[in-house]
C-alpha cells in the first residue's frame, strides 16, 4: 500500500493538541499546575492582605475569584501556548521539511519519504496509535508519530486496511485508536 499526501502546519498543530489533550502525564501536570496556582493566589493574597492589615471578606472573595480564574484559565492558556509554540517550531528554517508532500509505503516495513527525509520503520516499532477527526497518528516512540491525514485514503476500505496493518503488532487493545 502506498499513500501520497500533504502534511501542513495545521496537521502538526492538530497532532500537538491531540497529544496535549490525551496524554495522562500532560493532563496530570496541568491539574497540578491548576491546583498549585489557585492555592498560591488564595493563600498568598490572603497573607498579603493580612500583612498590610487589609484583610476583609471582600479581599478574600477577590482572591477566590482570581484563584478560580487561574484554575479554569490554565488549560485554555496552555492550549494556546501549544498552538503558538508548534507554529513557531514549524516556522524555523531547519524544520521546513516537516511539512510538504509525503509518501508512506506499507510493505515489508513502513517507509516514509518526504523532502530531505527517508525513514524506514519495522512494524514492531509501532508502539501505539491515536486518531482525531482527521488523522491517524502512528507513534514510533513516546513523542514521535507519523501523521497520516484521512485525506490520504481513497476510501474507507483503504483506511481500514491501513489501520489493520499498522495495529497488527500492537497486542494491548488500549494502545490502538
Amino acid at each position: 500500500m502506498e499513500l501520497h499526501y500533504e502534511i501542513t502546519k495545521q496537521d502538526y498543530i492538530d497532532f500537538s493538541l491531540n497529544y496535549f489533550e490525551n496524554n495522562a502525564m500532560v493532563q496530570r501536570s496541568i491539574l497540578i499546575t491548576r491546583i498549585a496556582t489557585a492555592a498560591l493566589v488564595v493563600l498568598g493574597g490572603t497573607a498579603l492582605m493580612y500583612w498590610v492589615k487589609g484583610l476583609s471578606v471582600l479581599s478574600v472573595l477577590v482572591y477566590l475569584a482570581l484563584a478560580a480564574l487561574c484554575f479554569f484559565g490554565t488549560p485554555w492558556y496552555m492550549k494556546r501556548k501549544v498552538v503558538k509554540n508548534t507554529a513557531r517550531i514549524l516556522n524555523n528554517a531547519r524544520n521546513k521539511q516537516l511539512c510538504g508532500p509525503k509518501t508512506l509505503t506499507l510493505g515489508e516495513e513502513i517507509d516514509l519519504k518526504g523532502e530531505n527525509e527517508h525513514t524506514t520503520y519495522a512494524y514492531t516499532a509501532v508502539q501505539r496509535t491515536a486518531s482525531d477527526a482527521g488523522h491517524y497518528y502512528v507513534f514510533v516512540d513516546e513523542l514521535s508519530a507519523i501523521i497520516v491525514p484521512f485525506t490520504a485514503f481513497a476510501d474507507e476500505v483503504q483506511k481500514q486496511d491501513f489501520y489493520n496493518r499498522i495495529t497488527a503488532n500492537i497486542e494491548d487493545e488500549a494502545l490502538k485508536c
